[in-house]
């Protein structure tokens, strides 16, 4: 019986509950029993058999086998889940990559997209440098606020000069603009000027014509190689 028994406690250890245990154990030892009483004798003849009655475990406290069985199953699922990854790492490791492409991805685009050549800045021959900022904000280094569209070959630069009492002077700037084979290089040359809505200092530079030098170092050594592709319409 101590065999018997001594596997009944070993299945208890484990996390199986009396029940299961004492299945198990009959398995193999059909004549084991809790109670340390034989299997019920055979009945006389002619008479069904009447089992004994089983031996009442009531108030007994099996809430620490339901726990530990908890526990044993828990390990047991980390165990296979570590041995299904080992055998499977080629698919776990292709399946983390793929999720992070799909990151690297997303975060592409969030990234505004630049949509136009002229975004970026450019040098002018005095060395003032215009910035045409992809949110369309313009900046000249005046500290104004500005902005910028392009329709076409056609630029429009509009400004807001804080005069200091409150008030302000919008100032809105036509310009032709076309830029070289490389999209290095752009030249502007004014359509109109105007001031608050006054148009009246168009004249002074109107046909008025620059050259623009992208992201450059040396003005001079790089605004010299676009010579040749001055437009007809931007003099000199």
């Amino acid at each position: 019986m101590s065999d018997q028994l001594a596997y009944h406690d070993d299945l208890i250890e484990q996390g199986y509950t009396e029940e299961e245990a004492l299945e198990h154990t009959l398995r193999y030892f059909p004549e084991f029993s809790l109670d340390g009483r034989k299997p019920d004798p055979a009945p006389p003849p002619g008479h069904e058999a009447i089992p004994s009655k089983p031996v009442s475990t009531a108030g007994k406290n099996t809430d620490s086998f339901n726990f530990d069985r908890m526990i044993f199953k828990a390990g047991v699922y980390y165990d296979n889940t570590k041995v299904s990854i080992k055998e499977n790492k080629k698919i776990v490791f292709s399946i983390l990559g793929l999720v992070a492409v799909i990151f690297v991805v997303y975060l592409v685009f969030q990234i505004p997209a630049s949509t136009h050549p002229i975004e970026g800045s450019w040098t002018k021959a005095d060395g003032q440098i215009f910035t045409f900022d992809i949110d369309g904000t313009f900046e000249d280094g005046t500290g104004n606020d500005a902005t910028w569209e392009i329709e076409d070959d056609v630029v429009t630069l509009t400004s807001e000069i804080n005069n200091g009492n409150g008030e302000s002077t919008i100032i809105v700037q036509t310009l032709k603009q076309g830029f070289s084979d490389d999209e290095k290089a752009m030249w502007m040359s004014w359509i109109s000027l105007e001031i608050d809505e006054d148009d009246s200092s168009t004249d002074e530079v109107e046909g008025t014509c620059i050259l623009l030098v992208k992201d450059s170092n040396s003005y001079s050594e790089d605004s010299a190689k676009y010579e040749t592709e001055r437009p007809s319409w931007c003099a000199e």
